[in-house]
């Protein structure tokens, strides 16, 4: 398979294996983790959670850079410490790192799941991490992921968690909690 052929499902599996080798600590997030719960999405980026602190993220950077993922490390630590994502390019595709930026990234990392997938096994966040990180970005495409990933589960899907986490971060009058409890009336069966 040429560099050209590898989808973000390939370059998931290539960066899982990097960093299991490694042992540092990682989920894959985003479409790729919607897929492995619920129907696939196409996807352009792939979304990888890396539970590191910031004397681990050093090295995780090292490792990454070392098997080929381009990226500043300056402007990775400055994103680091502002919260924000940390953007590389593997294969010529967008990667987009999460460090924890809040107390519920080490739910996540409690929480993650390891996944047997066509190109291997790989931890992925958790049915649960994956929607309260979505309700967080509450983005259209998020609303649509949701939609699928409750149809898909049902009551598989610890709905009543999610919305703790969600009202605990951010309010009981926040929109998310009206949009989640309304897909889940709608969809939670």
């Amino acid at each position: 398979m040429s560099r050209l052929e590898l989808d973000a499902f390939d370059i998931a599996s290539q960066l899982a294996s990097i960093l299991d080798k490694s042992e540092i600590p990682y989920a894959i997030g985003g479409a790729i983790a919607l897929g492995a719960w619920s129907d696939p999405r196409g996807t352009l980026d792939v979304d990888i959670n890396l539970f590191v602190d910031r004397n681990e993220l050093e090295k995780a950077l090292d490792v990454l850079i070392a098997e080929g993922v381009e990226l500043d490390k300056g402007a990775a630590h400055r994103a680091e410490e502002e919260g924000d994502v940390i953007i590389g390019y593997y294969e010529g595709m967008r990667v987009d790192l999460f460090t924890p930026s809040i107390p519920f990234s080490w739910e996540a990392k409690d929480t993650s799941v390891r996944l047997k997938g066509p190109s291997g096994e790989a931890s992925y966040l958790s049915r649960e991490a994956l929607a309260v990180f979505k309700l967080l970005f509450f983005r259209g495409k998020d609303i649509v992921d949701l939609e699928k990933l409750i149809a898909v589960q049902g009551k598989a899907l610890d709905a009543p968690y999610v919305r703790r986490w969600i009202v605990d971060m951010m309010g009981e009058d926040d929109q998310r909690v009206a949009v989640w409890d309304d897909l889940v009336k709608r969809y939670w069966v």
